[in-house]
């Protein structure tokens, strides 16, 4: 019954399809618009358009007498549609300039002219039996799936719409009907698939009922429209432009703004690359339709005709067939930055271009709409050129310039050796065996440049073979040094590969044994390992920096530094991520299959009632043990604490934490506007975790208040109506263990806390931490006044 229904659909398509070719290849399209003037007299309103049988024959003003032997009154077209079209005889009464009245007979050439019939029937016809491939393909292999319905009456209707523009040009009453049916169906069946496509990703476009909505609008277009060709009573909307146009133009533009939405609001998570693909591709087949043939049509402008117009509309569903039958899609953002390369260059060639052809052909008869027309053919010729000029230099460059493939092994092979480079000295040695085996160089060293002086590295022998005015010309570009920039010398070449505060580490080669100069393909090659260096560079020092001052703080012997806690703590918080990652994927994943196998032996087995009380304690063991692994990862590493806020994560930390005590907990929190950086919350986070800790061991209150508060500082206050404590035991107990980590903490961030408590009236501690800790930002102005890495 299906398989019917689908045969009896494609043989409807295909008699109608036959029958939009006989009526395009019966007759030429005139293209005549006539209208009645006050004394009967039917009048041609306009010139008609190139592209038409009619143009430059028939002209605006001419008195229409006679249509195949009839008068125009009664000729059907005429009447019904105020055009002229199928006619085989035109008879004509023109003005001339001087007044006089010239009898004028037509004859229409008969079917279509060799001239139309690749445009008007060849390649519609052709588009047509595409989409129907294109149809037949998604049939077959998405069966059942409701977006391919839609996607194939989206195709159906965009290949019908465009062939039958053609026989309802000609104003043939099906393919009028054909024509308005299909061309206001188009949007609709295509905001329907990508409405039922996009509900795989739970993000649909629009309600249902808009649909309902469109489908009434396409309707009462219609009707008006056969109304028209049963009566040929004339609404005012078809005086001008058909209602369709907006229609189409207004839909379109809806579709455009909520994919544009849809984008914006999912332009950060994994979703982005769906919606910019859908959002490009659909903005590039209508958009060109919209702005140079819709939009100039409904003020009175032909920009371009309807049929070079319609063939963006062609690209759409080979679009959406890829989009739909392809789980991946391709990178639309290298396509796109690439496409907006090639515009920025090609915009001046093509205004010069247009300016000379212009001057060339014709510098006094040439309208400002000709003008936009060559402006857009040459702007598209040259853009495409460029797109084939870069598809043809990755392939074909290669056969020409063989040193492609040495630069690029050599780039894998150094970025694959200065991984295992520990020291200075190693990394210029590496450089230095790379560019001999690379370049036809007959020496090369290594040189510090500072205002004062220029002297060889530690590394190399010495500067003796390098002329003094190669020194001299350092000196005085010394300001104009930057990493990665070559710089011209007398002899050779002097490369920048990096540097430290004031001195900067340059590589200075000899001429090349054959004495030519570097070319741009070795000077790009040079310029990318001194970026490599650069980063090697910087990494060295700091590593120095750092045990520098690890080696100064225990020199010191007073205790490590607020930076150095941090350091530990950050440590420990990676250790306690990787811990509670290998708990969550190892421990708890084998907890809950035996929880599985027992819970399928006890529901598959026939057990006593003994042995299934045992059972169902050890069952409820395992779910005990399966929780309290998962409040352990949790608790290791705190799910959402960056997303939610710290505010917020507390909120849920205290939930949880009521539910296994039995103490209440007051959250109070007083204008707290404040954004913490990661490391900050987290602090927070784990010292009120620690709190809530200690009073679940050792304090043995009932009430537990916890306020934070944003001042000067970030101000937390923690009271409980407990024990208490000596405060004198503080850094004895073992018990306080716990609390000695907080001060550690809270002085890691260069923060104060404060005790207060007497034995039987509970603890008070008051927190207060900096917004931005001074070492924080001294580190910030460290890193920013020693820059050795690439500029």
């Amino acid at each position: 019954m299906k398989l019917s229904r689908v045969a009896v659909f494609s043989l409807m398509i295909t008699i109608l399809t036959v029958y939009l070719s006989y009526s395009i290849l019966q007759h030429r399209m005139i293209g005549t618009d006539v209208e009645k003037d006050n004394t009967g007299q039917y009048v041609v309103t306009k010139d008609t358009p190139a592209g038409y049988w009619g143009y430059g024959r028939i002209l605006a003003g001419d008195i229409i007498m006679e249509v195949d032997g009839e008068i125009p009154s009664s000729v059907f077209f005429i009447k019904n549609y105020n055009a002229i079209e199928g006619a085989s005889t035109i008879r004509l009464i023109r003005t001339n300039a001087g007044g006089a009245q010239q009898d004028i007979t037509l004859t229409v050439d008969k079917g279509i002219g060799p001239e139309d019939l690749l445009l008007e029937f060849i390649i519609p016809l052709c588009s047509v039996l595409l989409f129907a491939g294109f149809s037949w393909f998604v049939y077959h292999r998405k069966q059942g799936d409701m977006a391919a319905i839609y996607l194939i009456l989206f195709f159906l209707s965009t290949g019908l719409a465009y062939f039958s523009s053609f026989s309802s040009g000609r104003a043939n009453p099906v393919g009028m009907l054909t024509f308005y049916s299909t061309f206001s169906l188009v949007p609709i069946f295509f905001l329907q698939f990508l409405n039922q496509y996009l509900k795989r990703y739970e993000e649909p476009l629009v309600r249902r009922g808009l649909f309902v909505a469109l489908y009434c609008v396409v309707t009462v277009i219609l009707s008006l429209l056969v109304i028209r060709m049963l009566t040929g009573f004339d609404f005012y909307f078809f005086a001008g432009v058909p209602l369709i146009l907006p229609f189409f133009i207004t839909v379109n533009l809806y579709i455009i703004y909520r994919l544009i939405e849809k984008f914006v609001r999912h332009r950060r998570d994994y979703l982005r690359t769906l919606f910019k693909f859908t959002l490009i591709g659909h903005m590039i087949g209508f958009l060109p339709f919209i702005l140079f043939f819709g939009m100039p049509q409904l003020v009175g402008v032909n920009l371009i005709t309807s049929q070079v117009a319609s063939i963006f509309l062609l690209g759409i569903p080979i679009v959406y067939l890829y989009m739909f039958m392809n789980r991946q899609l391709f990178d639309i953002d290298f396509l796109l930055n690439r496409f907006l390369y090639f515009t920025i260059i090609s915009f001046i060639p093509t205004l010069l271009i247009t300016t000379f052809g212009v001057l060339i052909l014709n510098q006094h008869d040439f309208s400002w709409v000709r003008c936009i027309q060559m402006l857009l053919v040459v702007y598209l010729m040259l853009t495409l050129f460029l797109f084939c000029k870069e598809y043809a230099d990755f392939r074909l460059r290669p056969n020409f310039n063989k040193d492609l493939y040495n630069f690029q092994g050599s780039l894998d092979r150094f970025s694959t050796r200065i991984s295992r480079v520990m020291k200075r000295a190693d990394l210029e040695r590496v450089l230095e065996q790379e560019i001999l085996s690379t370049l036809l160089v007959k020496k090369m060293t290594f040189l510090e440049v500072s205002k004062e002086r220029v002297h060889a590295s530690q590394s190399n022998t010495g500067a003796k073979g390098i002329h003094p005015s190669v020194i001299s010309a350092l000196q005085n570009s010394v300001h104009q040094l930057t990493v990665g920039e070559t710089v011209s010398v007398p002899y050779g070449l002097c490369i920048v590969m990096g540097h430290k505060g004031s001195t900067f580490h340059v590589l200075w080669l000899d001429d090349k044994e054959n004495q030519t100069k570097y070319n741009l393909d070795e000077l790009g090659w040079l310029k990318t390992l001194a970026n490599y260096t650069a980063i090697v560079y910087e990494n060295l020092y700091l590593i120095e920096s750092l045990i520098e001052d690890l080696e100064l703080e225990f020199q010191k012997q007073k205790g490590a530094s607020p930076w150095v806690m941090r350091l530990i703590f950050n440590l420990s918080e990676i250790e306690r991520r990787r811990l509670a990652a290998d708990l969550h994927d190892s421990a708890l994943q084998d907890q809950l299959i035996w929880y599985r196998k027992l819970e399928s032996v006890m529901l598959d087995h026939v057990i006593s009632a003994e042995l299934y009380q045992e059972l169902e304690t050890i069952h409820e063991g395992l779910l005990d043990v399966i929780h309290q692994i998962r409040e352990t990862c949790n608790e290791m590493r705190p799910p959402l604490l960056k997303e939610m806020g710290i505010v917020e994560a507390l909120g849920h930390l205290f939930e949880q934490t009521q539910i296994r005590s039995d103490y209440a907990i007051d959250f109070r929190v007083k204008r707290f506007t404040a954004e913490l950086n990661d490391e900050q919350t987290l602090a927070l986070f784990r010292i009120v975790q620690e709190l809530l800790r200690n009073a679940s061991k050792h304090a043995s209150a009932s009430t537990v208040i916890i306020e934070l508060e944003q001042r000067e500082s970030i101000r937390l206050l923690y009271k409980d109506n407990g024990i208490g404590m000596e405060l004198g035991e503080l850094s004895d107990s073992y018990q306080h263990m716990g609390l000695s980590g907080i001060k550690e903490r809270v002085r890691s961030l260069e923060g104060e806390i404060e005790f207060q408590s007497v034995v039987g009236e509970g603890l008070e501690i008051s927190i207060s931490l900096p917004l931005e800790s001074v070492s924080t930002a001294m580190e910030g102005k460290d890193e920013s006044d020693d820059k050795y890495l690439v500029g």
